[in-house]
């Protein structure tokens, strides 16, 4: 089984989470901790980056020549590529990792940052948690979807419980928050946090254009 075979059975089992530009792929994955793995796939090559709790620690680039590894890999990077995120397990990503391990990271910080970026304030820097309330009026809506987004990226999205409450594990700064209820209607609003925790509630029946 080659290289593709195997990853495309890993694959199979899991769910995109999320699709990113490298720099996004590599904020998203430290906020996270994510274990899983990115995939850009080119009309003539495909790449994969390993994450294990947050790090980016392995990286295959497979084409027509054959597969590089780690670091060698890791050098044919441009910056530009378009990732799907998709999670698996820890022992799969301890497996792969093996196989590719990357050694020097300052060859992914060339071409994406491995950092969370400093602006502003301290405090505003900060991960934090955000805990939505959905209601329709003064009525909590159970089994939304709600998304975080960051401009046209998907940060992280779940559904709410029997209360209409849902709570992310987020970077402080501004969001986008899409609500979509049962039967697809959707509400987006703007949600800027800057505390360690935040409660606040999401009303469906306004909305709020993704623009402002």
């Amino acid at each position: 089984m080659d290289i593709n075979d195997l990853m495309g059975e890993i694959l199979q089992q899991s769910t995109c989470e999320g699709c990113f530009t490298l720099d996004e792929l590599l904020h998203y994955g430290t906020v996270h901790s994510s274990t899983g793995i990115g995939v850009s796939k080119e009309e003539k090559h495909t790449f994969f980056l390993v994450f294990s709790s947050g790090e980016p620690n392995g990286a295959m680039f497979v084409d027509e020549k054959g597969t590089l590894f780690g670091d060698s890999a890791v050098l044919r990077l441009t910056g530009r590529e378009e990732f799907e995120l998709f999670p698996v397990m820890t022992p799969i990503a301890d497996a792969l990792v093996s196989r590719c391990r990357i050694f020097e990271k300052s060859h992914l910080k060339k071409n994406g940052r491995l950092d969370i970026p400093t602006i502003g304030t301290p405090t505003r820097q900060r991960v934090g948690i955000l805990c939505l309330t959905v209601r329709n009026g003064r009525v909590p809506l159970a089994g939304a979807h709600v998304a975080i987004r960051k401009g046209k990226v998907v940060m992280t999205s779940d559904v709410t419980d029997s209360g209409g409450r849902v709570c992310f594990r987020l970077l402080n700064g501004r969001y986008m928050c899409v609500v979509s209820d049962r039967i697809g209607e959707r509400t987006r609003c703007i949600i800027e946090f800057h505390e360690p925790q935040v409660e606040t509630y999401v009303d469906i029946g306004g909305t709020e254009d993704e623009n402002r």
